[in-house]
């Protein structure tokens, strides 16, 4: 079952509305119609358990027959760092199973081996961590971000949050990625950063360092930007 999304503002005591290209896909392509029960998020944790009342031409009455909150979501909240690809499908496969996976905010970065370094298709990425988060049932969107550079990045994490860097130099003091765990107390935010092809520079681990990251070593097999995210988080959101 695939949840569907409105808006909050769409949002009454006993009914929403849906409009739009969800009710078009819900009415033209899913055939949806008069009394057929659907799943409702708004993306703010919220999910409503709603009967179709009505359909006009471009939206969809439903009547909200229960109301649940934070279904499906992990505890602990997620921030990925993850700088910009030379492939942008690879990319936007990395967000869609960021989204999947439970994170909770995406955050474009660029750094010095970043390739397309105007790349910016904000509007069009969080689209697709809306189709990933309906067809995974998760109540909450997670948001994403316009691309900034790596040091605007590394100062938005805060003071006693649990911070990362995936590297794959095995640099003094790193931690591999069983160890993530027990770095984890209680709900602690985690922000985590992902290097694009080439990975970071010496410079830019150095400089995460000070700003209170802790340097992950990947290991030594060399993966991809996108593998690591997906691995990392696996680990990170796993129960």
């Amino acid at each position: 079952m695939e949840y569907y999304f409105t808006d909050k503002k769409n949002v009454s005591n006993s009914s929403l509305v849906i409009t739009g290209d969800e009710s078009k896909h819900l009415l033209k392509v899913l055939r949806k119609s008069k009394g057929e029960e659907i799943y409702i998020t708004d993306g703010e944790r919220n999910l409503y358990k709603t009967i179709i009342a009505e359909t006009r031409k471009d939206e969809i009455i439903c009547d909200i027959t229960e109301k649940l909150y934070n279904i499906n979501e992990p505890e602990i909240q997620v921030t990925l760092c993850l700088s910009l690809l030379k492939n942008p499908s690879r990319f936007e496969f990395a967000l869609e199973k960021a989204a999947e996976l439970g994170v909770h905010e995406i955050t474009p970065i660029i750094t010095h081996n970043v390739i397309n370094k105007e790349q910016d298709k904000q509007s069009r990425w969080q689209n697709i961590v809306l189709s990933a988060i309906k067809q995974s049932q998760r109540c909450y969107l997670p948001k994403v971000n316009h691309p900034v550079n790596i040091t605007e990045a590394l100062s938005i994490a805060g003071k006693n949050d649990l911070k990362i860097i995936a590297d794959e130099r095995n640099i003094e003091n790193s931690i591999s990625a069983v160890e993530i765990r027990r770095l984890m107390t209680g709900k602690r935010p985690v922000y985590m950063f992902i290097g694009p092809e080439g990975g970071f520079t010496a410079e830019e681990a150095e400089i995460s360092v000070k700003n209170g990251f802790t340097i992950l070593n990947l290991g030594e097999r060399k993966l991809r930007s996108e593998t690591a995210a997906i691995a990392l988080l696996s680990i990170i959101l796993s129960k």
